[in-house]
């Protein structure tokens, strides 16, 4: 079991929060059959972040991987 010890840094929240989505959008993006992974909008929540991300699942991953978010 893995311990997170995130002491209410804002810092660590959002990091953790940003990798989860990434995770999920990689995910949405490159599987075939349209199966979500997560209720809500994943590209919007993004875009709190990333806010010239395009407005696709597959857009945003390829802009991602661009920019380094992803290893390809």
């Amino acid at each position: 079991m893995t311990t997170l010890h995130l002491n209410n840094d804002p810092e660590k929240i959002d990091t953790l929060k940003i990798n989860g989505l990434l995770i999920a959008l990689k995910n949405e993006a490159l599987n075939p059959n349209g199966l979500r992974f997560f209720r809500g909008s994943i590209v919007n929540l993004l875009k709190r972040y990333f806010p010239e991300l395009p407005r696709t699942k597959k857009g945003a991953y390829k802009y991602l991987l661009k920019k380094g978010y992803y290893v390809q």
